[in-house]
């Protein structure tokens, strides 16, 4: 029940590590997923060295990334020898020779198991049957032709497991897809879904990110989501649980550019999805702020439901970000606004999703441009060295900025240089503006309504069948 939730809050932090995610986050993602969140936070030098490696050697424990473990171990070792903790070589000896064990036996594994996979991959995909729309009676067909049966379909699924677990992500993903297509297995065939998209996700780099992998591991979310909403045969508790991991998988993608914000907000904003968010990850809603104001332009549409579920879910989440836009734009407190907006630049600096230049420049940009906007609709003349402050303006650039800021305004200004104000012109909407922008979001809105219902529909269309 709602009375039951943790509270989540973020207070205000002097160095930022207050409004550090990580170990909120960490149990919806999978291992391999949170390490690459601690190797930012070794990178951002947040925490003592020591306490970076602890969490590295706790997160690749349960996986078969032996190489990794031997290095971190030495790491570990190294460190532990300059601050003179005392038994360390023992315990890195014991530790070295335990991984190298476990190392003998992964590459046994992996050699023997491979020469029965690899090669029934490579004709899968050469035949062309991997291809979205291919006719069952093909896979079928494919399957009699190289008298693949049970035990091979299983000895297929481990290996791609194995492979994961070892960090081939590429072969991983290789072999999940052709399990998908060619299993009959409901059940393995969604956790198979999962791993493609694990597989996928880690796959990704940065900036330098293939856009076709990613609208590639974007249907992979949206496919799940349409998986997860059809297991109408588990315990709603679970099917929450697994709504809410897809939702921390998700921001991967949906943060690698700008480009794909407006798209985050409205996957965010989907009903069984906000409801999750709601109910089990209310710190998802910093990222609906961020992608709000980054794709300010496309997603203002979607701005009074967001600004309903902020003041709604105030008392069991608040960070920067949050409380930005409520001082804005529910208590319109500029100074507030401003306090907070200066905060949420620690938040962009400790933050492994939103620590991007140009995510980072997008957000500041249009919240400043916001509040100009806002700031200028209820006064005619503005001290501009007082408008520069609530902004956050370099001194040396106000007068440039605040052109700027004109130019791009829905309403004339003009600076008096003698009593250092900005004037604003009064300008008032004309009626079929009001209308346009009042209707302007009915369309999207009939569209969500209609496809909750279509879902619906086919859901127990589905359940029927079976």
């Amino acid at each position: 029940s709602r009375a039951r939730r943790k509270r989540q809050t973020v207070a205000m932090a002097a160095d930022g590590t207050e409004y550090d995610l990580t170990q909120i986050i960490a149990p919806y993602l999978d291992r391999h997923m949170v390490l690459r969140l601690v190797e930012f936070l070794e990178e951002q030098k947040l925490y003592p060295m020591e306490e970076i490696l602890a969490a590295k050697l706790d997160v690749i424990g349960k996986t078969k990334m032996a190489d990794l473990k031997l290095k971190e171990h030495r790491l570990a070792l190294e460190t532990a020898k300059k601050n003179n903790v005392e038994g360390a070589e023992k315990k890195f000896v014991e530790a070295e020779k335990l991984i190298k064990s476990e190392k003998s036996k992964i590459v046994s594994e992996y050699k023997k198991t491979s020469p029965l996979t690899k090669p029934l991959v490579d004709k899968f995909v050469k035949s062309g049957l991997e291809q979205p729309g291919t006719e069952p009676e093909k896979i079928a067909q494919f399957k009699k032709d190289h008298m693949i049966d049970e035990d091979s379909l299983k000895t297929l699924y481990e290996f791609s497991r194995l492979t994961f677990d070892m960090g081939f992500y590429g072969d991983s993903l290789d072999l999940l897809s052709v399990y998908r297509i060619i299993s009959e297995d409901d059940e393995t065939t969604y956790l198979a879904q999962w791993g493609k998209l694990a597989a996928g996700i880690l796959l990704m780099e940065g900036d330098g990110n293939n856009a076709e992998h990613v609208a590639e591991v974007i249907e992979d979310i949206n496919q799940l989501r349409d998986m997860i909403s059809r297991r109408n045969h588990i315990p709603q508790l679970k099917q929450l649980m697994q709504r809410s991991w897809l939702i921390n998988w998700s921001l991967f993608a949906y943060t690698v550019s700008t480009s794909l914000s407006a798209d985050l907000v409205k996957f965010l904003l989907q009903e069984r999805i906000i409801n999750a968010i709601q109910i089990q990850c209310p710190y998802i809603l910093r990222y609906l702020v961020a992608a709000l104001m980054i794709s300010y332009d496309q997603s203002k549409v979607h701005l009074k439901q967001a600004m309903d579920i902020l003041d709604m879910e105030r008392d069991h989440y608040r960070d920067p970000l949050t409380e930005f836009m409520r001082a804005l734009l529910i208590e319109y407190d500029f100074e507030n606004a401003h306090l907070q907006l200066v905060e949420c630049e620690k938040v962009f600096s400790v933050d492994f999703f939103l620590n991007k230049k140009d995510l980072r420049e997008a957000f500041f940009t249009n919240s400043r441009h916001l509040m100009f906007e806002l700031y200028c609709r209820i006064h005619k003349r503005i001290d501009i060295s007082l408008l520069a402050q609530r902004l956050h303006l370099d001194e040396k650039d106000t007068d440039k900025a605040l052109v700027d800021l004109i130019r791009s305004a829905p309403f004339e200004g003009k600076i008096d240089s003698k009593k250092n104000q900005l004037v604003i012109s009064t300008q008032y909407p004309s009626i079929y503006q009001k209308v346009i922008d009042k209707t302007k979001g009915l369309a999207h809105r009939t569209q969500q309504i209609a496809d909750a219902i279509n879902k619906r529909m086919q859901s127990k269309m589905h359940v029927m069948d079976s």
